[in-house]
């Protein structure tokens, strides 16, 4: 068995069978898992309909336990060489796994073989490139993530990937289980990438990833410290392998801002709980690192400071503005100046 395809499926009857259709015609040597997580639509129904005309199709059906945990079931299930993730609200186009597939051949078989992806919207006919598209330039194939960091910047996209089994399995590698789907791609996205002794890429776009779904794991936070703990599991990963890449650290110390900036927005926000957390948080993270990055604002840095109360050293903005601006002009190629200047954040 080549690869073997998981996919997690809770209350998607909407987008169901476009996900599933999409697949069909992969002529590569394919296992299907469906994972049904307790599903009260009719999504049983259709993967089952589906099953009945493809015997690739496998219907896994169960209580309702949450993405992380439904996913490290298929793990446990899988008999193909290679895992891909496909949420049942995307899709892809052309053979994306066959291809995928052969550029693993190509390079004797990496532990991650990752792809650009398209971000799509119900409302617009026009597909969007990712933000790391022709972004990923190492200087050989296959690599390792502190030639191409910039895989771990943007969205985790962790389902634009496939992974080799035995590599996930070697090094215990599963997601993390918690109510709902809780952002749990952040830490497997961070695991993966750190712990890889190969990684390949290609340019070539395949999957369609529904960014604006309203019941998408992005589209509300119910508890504020979801983002923070999985920042916090993130963190765990880099102390156990002693990353030390200033780049990849920068980019890491970005994101905890980004972080704390979605638990504002969460539903149950309570200041002095977020100050509290947010320090325990900064306080992980090497001031050297937070004053250097290109990837961290001046109105983060003051915000570091004011939260842990250590003083940052002094250091130029020259390359976080240099850094934001190719920001700009990349996404104002891509979304227009409106939109560009609403998916920046400084």
């Amino acid at each position: 068995m080549d690869i073997t395809i998981l996919i997690p499926i809770y209350n998607a009857e909407a987008y169901l069978s476009q996900c599933l259709n999409s697949i069909m015609s992969t002529q590569i040597n394919l296992e299907i898992i469906c994972l049904n997580d307790g599903s009260t639509d009719s999504s049983l129904d259709l993967i089952q309909e589906h099953a009945q005309k493809d015997s690739r199709i496998v219907v896994i059906n169960k209580h309702n336990e949450g993405y992380g945990a439904t996913l490290n079931k298929g793990i446990e299930l899988a008999r193909g060489r290679y895992i891909g993730v496909l949420e049942p609200d995307d899709y892809i186009e052309g053979e994306m796994y066959s291809n995928l597939f052969a550029l693993a051949q190509i390079h004797d078989y990496p532990d991650v073989v990752k792809s650009s992806y398209w971000a799509v919207r119900d409302s617009e006919s026009k597909k969007r490139h990712c933000s790391y598209w022709k972004r990923i330039k190492p200087a050989t194939q296959p690599f390792l993530i502190g030639e191409a960091p910039l895989l771990m910047r943007y969205h985790p996209s962790i389902w634009s990937a496939i992974y080799r089994k035995s590599f996930l399995v070697d090094h215990d590698i599963r997601f993390k289980e918690v109510p709902g789907a809780g952002w749990v791609d952040n830490p497997f996205m961070a695991e993966t990438l750190l712990k890889a002794s190969s990684i390949a890429y290609t340019d070539k776009a395949y999957y369609c990833y529904r960014d604006n779904h309203t019941n998408s794991s992005t589209s509300e936070i119910a508890d504020l410290r979801m983002p923070i703990d999985r920042w916090n599991e993130m963190t765990d990963i880099f102390e156990e392998l002693d990353i030390t890449n200033d780049e990849i650290m920068g980019i890491h110390a970005y994101r905890a801002f980004y972080n704390l900036e979605a638990a504002r927005q969460s539903a149950n926000f309570n200041e002095t709980e977020w100050v509290k957390l947010a320090k325990n948080m900064m306080l992980r993270i090497d001031p050297q690192i937070v004053s250097s990055s290109p990837y961290i604002s001046a109105h983060n840095k003051l915000l570091y400071e004011k939260v842990t109360g250590i003083s940052l050293p002094r250091s130029s903005q020259i390359p976080y503005y240099f850094m934001f601006s190719k920001e700009c002009l990349w996404k104002l190629k891509q979304v227009g100046f409106a939109e560009c200047i609403g998916k920046l954040r400084p």
